[in-house]
């Protein structure tokens, strides 16, 4: 057999190769890739426009200062607190009780949380009489309840916890009437008042008894800025004593014999440092709102009292004539001075973009079109502006559009 009919014999029997399945693959992957790119390209970044709130303040520490007495006893002895923190007290008022060894305090915490448990027996066995459970109130109060409790187990305040249990319980005895699962409390009743008598027989006589000896506001617990931390001090003391009482560059500690004190007015003052440019719009006799929590968005009215040139700073003293908990409680704060508060619709600066015009606006994503809407703001800080939320021409946003706030290649009219 010659050579030529020996391969042309080999062609016929090679099989011929089918491209068309590599080549789909190869359409199927570029149409992927450009899909992917068209959604990347196309991808936005959205926030809804809601109400919010930017604050025209300044935001510096400062201390306050009250007209406060701290109280003293004799060494010796533990402390049982009658009066709460924050509690208006008049003259006479039973403070505490002071007993010979701390175990007579967990015994009578213990005797007060089971005389919690007995009244609230007590309540829930008059359902089965008297009232009628509303089980939709309770069943929320019950939810709110292990919500409240699960937060409050995580702390070491464990009064508050068996607070939360013994709510809780009220609750649950609640329930069990409601259901027809508890018609009888007298174990329960008897258990808890066997209890609570052995509880009190292992309880100390109190060595003493503490009353107060002025009216005004108590306070368990005491700083040792008591007589430090007074108005005319700062009036009369420079800017670098003053700041360093501020800044607690020395520490100051109770006398051991004190157990609390009485702020016997219910004027404060708040002492601060500002810059003096930071004062134009501060004078005395004027009135602000002033926040020992910045950030809180809770003030009160606010007085400025004095502008004292210290050199460097200008002493501001504002004098506050609403007495809280918190205010009893509070020394060194980051307070802030509010001047203005602009509410409306709160806009990231981030998003803002101007049309062909100039026009200041944000695109919005409308049914996957954007859509530019022409904003003028009220207020604006460094991130934010404060769009108003009644709408005119020029502010078109309106409450609950979807604010583009990052995207490629945006403009009025485009799919996404």
């Amino acid at each position: 057999m010659s050579d030529n009919v020996y391969h042309a014999e080999n062609r016929k029997r090679r099989k011929k190769i089918n491209w068309t399945p590599v080549i789909i693959r190869i359409l199927f992957g570029c149409y992927l890739s450009l899909q992917i790119y068209l959604m990347n390209a196309n991808s936005v970044d959205t926030v809804k426009a809601t109400e919010g709130y930017i604050n025209n303040s300044i935001i510096t520490q400062g201390i306050i200062c009250r007209q406060e007495i701290v109280l003293t006893r004799g060494e010796g002895g533990v402390i049982d607190y009658l009066a709460e923190d924050g509690e208006r007290v008049s003259k006479g008022h039973h403070l505490a009780d002071v007993y010979p060894v701390y175990s007579d305090l967990e015994n009578i915490r213990l005797l007060r949380n089971r005389q919690s448990m007995l009244e609230d027996i007590r309540q829930a066995e008059s359902y089965l009489t008297n009232s009628a459970v509303d089980m939709t109130s309770t069943r929320k109060e019950l939810t709110d309840q292990l919500s409240g409790l699960a937060v409050t187990s995580v702390s070491d305040d464990f009064e508050a916890i068996n607070e939360k249990l013994a709510d809780l319980t009220l609750n649950l005895n609640k329930i069990g009437v409601a259901t027809g699962r508890t018609t009888n409390f007298a174990r329960a009743k008897e258990q808890l008042q066997s209890e609570i008598n052995r509880v009190k027989s292992v309880i100390n006589r109190p060595v003493s008894s503490l009353y107060s000896p002025y009216t005004g506001y108590f306070q368990q617990s005491v700083d040792g800025y008591e007589n430090i931390a007074t108005v005319d001090r700062f009036l009369n003391s420079g800017y670098e004593e003053g700041y360093a009482i501020i800044n607690q560059a020395n520490e100051y500690a109770p006398s051991a014999s004190s157990y609390g004190k009485i702020i016997t007015d219910y004027k404060w003052s708040v002492c601060v440092y500002l810059d003096k440019d930071r004062c134009i719009n501060l004078k005395e006799g004027k009135t602000v709102q002033i926040s020992i929590d910045a950030g809180s968005n809770e003030f009160s009215k606010a007085t400025v009292e004095h502008i004292i040139d210290k050199g460097e700073k200008n002493l501001v003293v504002f004098q506050c004539t609403t007495i809280s908990k918190e205010s009893v409680a509070a020394r060194i704060v980051d307070c802030e001075i509010l001047f203005k508060q602009y509410t409306g619709i709160k806009v990231p600066k981030s998003a803002v973009r101007f049309d062909s015009e100039q026009n200041m606006g944000v695109f919005v994503n409308f049914s996957n079109i954007v859509k530019f809407k022409k904003i003028t703001p009220l207020y604006e800080d460094d991130n934010y502006m404060i769009v108003p939320v009644e709408r005119d021409e020029n502010n078109q946003l309106k409450l609950y559009d979807s604010i583009i706030v990052k995207g490629r290649n945006l403009y009025d009219g485009k799919y996404l």
